[in-house]
């Protein structure tokens, strides 16, 4: 066998060997999808229970409606017996090294109302702050001889919709900004002490924690990503 040949057959084989390796390695580690970390928040809600003997619609109010304008809105409402939703997205964001939950109107300038007819309707469009009520066009019913036309009308919402879109919203709504706390059981999941069992002593800045680490029997404090363990 000339020495070129030998060379190329242990390069053969060594790349077999990486390729097995690598192989066995996708194997034991799951999908990135099915992986659940310390850094993922807690989420979910309970959501609103939809009167479905109520009509609901959606309400547009006025620009540049400031939070005291809001709050004047909202007492309104109460006072007038009126069911109102603000449906509103939230985020994880990161604050003088902590994370923090940031909740943000998911429709701008828009709420759900439930209200009982049309004049219950009518005294919520004369509410100070409101803008319009969320109308779509519909053919007007005019008698014999008379040209149609097209008259704008209130939109109503589905009620069935409605619970649907506002569970979607509660499951999605977060709860803890990550879902690990002082004193929880956690295991180590990247680095040299993968695998190893520890306990949850403090939240640090920077998204980073402090932990007991045991390590043969013994408890050793280590400062790890948060993102590095997982929940037992």
């Amino acid at each position: 066998m000339s020495r070129p040949d030998k060379r190329q057959r242990e390069r053969v084989r060594k790349q077999r060997k990486a390729e097995r390796r690598a192989q066995a390695a996708a194997e034991m580690i799951p999908a990135p999808s099915s992986i659940s970390t310390a850094a993922q928040p807690v989420r979910g809600t309970l959501a609103p229970v939809i009167d479905r003997t109520l009509c609901w619609h959606m309400v547009r109010t006025k620009p540049l409606l400031g939070p005291l304008g809001r709050k004047h809105l909202d007492e309104a409402l109460k006072n007038g017996e009126v069911c109102a939703y603000r449906p509103r997205a939230s985020e994880v964001v990161v604050r003088r090294g902590r994370r923090v939950v940031r909740h943000v109107p998911l429709l701008i300038r828009t709420l759900i109302i439930g209200v009982r007819d049309r004049d219950h309707l009518d005294t919520v469009a004369r509410l100070p702050g409101v803008a319009e009520i969320v109308s779509h066009p519909v053919a007007e019913g005019n008698a014999e001889g008379n040209v149609a036309g097209i008259v704008m009308r209130p939109a109503r919402l589905d009620p069935v919709a409605l619970q649907a879109f506002l569970a979607a919203l509660a499951a999605g709504e977060i709860v803890c900004p990550v879902g690990i706390a002082v004193g929880e059981q956690v295991v180590v999941m990247t680095g040299p002490f993968a695998s190893f069992p520890a306990v949850v002593e403090a939240i640090l800045p920077a998204d980073r924690i402090k932990v007991a680490l045991s390590i043969f029997g013994r408890s050793s404090p280590v400062e790890l990503g948060i993102a590095n363990v997982q929940r037992l």
